[in-house]
């Protein structure tokens, strides 16, 4: 029997040699074949937070031979003076190119979204991502990649619909996926009503046939939510999103188990992680409000260790992709913690790698009751703050977001599914392959579950990087839970602790260095300043973390 496939992928991971079709590049995603006009891309849209333009360019040689609008999102301060004098404007005409800024209209945010549309005279490609456009991100970090074709709906007749639909799609499914990517596009000021050279014109969409969609979006964009828009971002869409995904009750009176997996966290608050748990657990509210049992969901946090980064593929700079600041850290997750890469013991070389490539994913999901499968999946560029999701404020009337993210949420459709030949491709010289696990090659087959007495082995698989049924807690993780409701205070276990960019770090590296001189040698930093790895620390006793108990 043939396999029900989610549409995701993983990165090709340098060193892993395996040849699965689950790891794509980014020159996978933006490959088009110039010499055929109908594959050329007319329009094409690259969003992200960081940008290596020459990188980009190099890697997808056939962005220099879009017909109509190059358009560049990017989240730099001053971008566009910055690649002014790239060779990218030496290949390809300025009013080509249109590179956008988006508005922040509160402090401290940033754009942060990893969203790439390239449009043909066949349809449309759409790619949800984790990684920004840099080498390192895509060569040496584990990232998710979400996406999907869409034909014309002249080149997609009703009678033939059945080759590239998914079992979920339907006419009112693709509108609402249509309009969500509109509205987004829409706070970037692309997409034009009238014959505007420098936009896309919003009646292109009106054109494509999105019925085979197989996810929704979810995004969140920065400002004050309020009224009608107060379920449209953020906060606020989850629980929208997974009624319309997931609607039936379970008979089930245990709390629903929540996993979070992010490579980042902002300054939390206990109402701002309440109210999380509360967007992610909607069905489980119905069955709590009928029992009246005011239990809280049970939340596991996958983060890696010191260790895990002093051995990963990067050695330590490799931790400046994990910004996670000792302010920031709360019990809340102190609590939760387990381990990015399971035991390592039994794995071949090909599975000892792909552990040791760190996270730059971001995966929230829920497990089944048998805790076999999973109900729903998140990939997203939202990592766990209050900027990215967004806090309720004014008695829950308002939502404030700053930063925006873009994500899609799986659910019991999301399916490929076809009766003969493959799914649509708008570049049919190359098309994207179909997901796969290939033995060894380090990834875990997830089911969504379904329902009903199925066997969990019939529903759609996820193929991910990480096993998210079988998680290892930190050593400190399980001593916290034992002695949950002790007031003592003893110190926690330190076997493991988690990875904190401004603690002081001992010891050498999978290269040798010490962090001081591994960061000195790195040219690049996302999210903080090279000046942590300069500092020089004594050994104080900051490494003990002292046991608190979780709210």
């Amino acid at each position: 029997m043939n396999k029900l496939l989610c549409p995701f992928w993983v990165n090709r991971v340098d060193g892993i040699s395996f040849d699965n079709p689950s790891a794509l590049t980014l020159g996978d995603l933006l490959y088009c074949d110039v010499n055929d006009q109908e594959e050329v891309w007319s329009y094409v849209l690259l969003a992200n937070y960081m940008i290596d333009i020459e990188w980009l360019v190099r890697v997808a040689p056939s962005l220099l031979q879009t017909k109509q609008q190059l358009f560049i999102v990017s989240g730099e301060k001053e971008y566009e003076k910055k690649i002014q004098s790239s060779f990218l404007f030496r290949y390809i005409k300025a009013k080509k190119i249109r590179i956008v800024e988006p508005k922040l209209p509160l402090p401290f945010g940033v754009h942060h979204s990893k969203l790439v549309l390239c449009v043909n005279a066949n349809g449309i490609r759409v790619a949800v991502l984790t990684a920004n456009f840099i080498q390192d991100d895509w060569a040496y970090k584990s990232q998710g990649i979400y996406v999907q074709d869409f034909p014309r709906k002249q080149n997609s007749p009703k009678t033939d619909r059945a080759n590239l639909t998914f079992s979920a799609g339907n006419e009112i499914r693709g509108n609402n996926f249509k309009n969500e990517l509109l509205r987004y596009l829409n706070c970037y000021g692309i997409i034009s009503n009238t014959e505007n050279t420098e936009a896309i014109p919003s009646t292109l969409f009106d054109e494509i046939d999105f019925s085979a969609v197989c996810v929704e979006i979810i995004t969140s964009i920065p400002g004050y939510h309020r009224y009608t828009d107060i379920h449209s971002f953020g906060l606020g869409r989850i629980p929208k999103v997974l009624h319309s995904i997931d609607t039936e009750l379970s008979d089930s009176i245990r709390a629903p188990l929540l996993i979070w997996q992010f490579s980042s966290q902002g300054k939390l608050t206990n109402s701002f992680l309440n109210a999380l748990e509360n967007a992610m657990s909607t069905e489980w509210k119905s069955i709590e409000e009928a029992n009246k049992k005011p239990l809280r969901p049970l939340v596991q946090i996958v983060y890696p260790t010191e260790s895990e980064v002093r051995e990963s593929l990067e050695g330590w700079r490799g931790g400046l992709s994990l910004p996670l600041r000792l302010s920031s850290c709360h019990p809340y997750i102190n609590g939760r913690l387990h381990r990015w890469g399971q035991g390592t013991r039994g794995l071949c070389k090909i599975e000892f790698l792909r552990r040791r490539a760190l996270p730059h994913l971001k995966t929230y999901m829920r497990l089944n009751e048998k805790k076999d499968g999973i109900k729903w999946f998140i990939l997203t560029s939202a990592n766990l703050s209050r900027a990215a999701w967004g806090e309720w404020q004014k008695k829950g009337d308002q939502l404030a977001i700053r930063s925006y993210e873009f994500g899609v949420v799986y659910g019991k459709g999301s399916f490929i599914s076809f009766l003969e030949g493959e799914p649509f491709s708008v570049t049919p010289s190359r098309k994207i392959p179909l997901p796969s696990l290939v033995e060894g090659d380090g990834l875990v087959e997830v089911h969504i579950d379904q329902g009903g007495k199925q066997n969990i082995e019939e529903d759609p698989s996820l193929f991910l990087p990480y096993d998210p049924l079988h998680l290892e807690p930190y050593a400190s993780t399980v001593q916290m839970q034992d002695q949950r409701g002790n007031n003592c205070e003893s110190w926690i276990n330190t076997d493991d602790i988690p990875w904190v960019i401004d603690m002081p770090h001992f010891g050498k590296d999978v290269f040798g260095k010490e962090i001081h001189r591994a960061m000195e040698l790195d040219g690049r930093c996302e999210h903080t300043s090279l000046e942590m790895g300069k500092k020089k620390f004594s050994r104080p006793e900051i490494r003990f973390i002292k046991r608190q108990r979780p709210d």
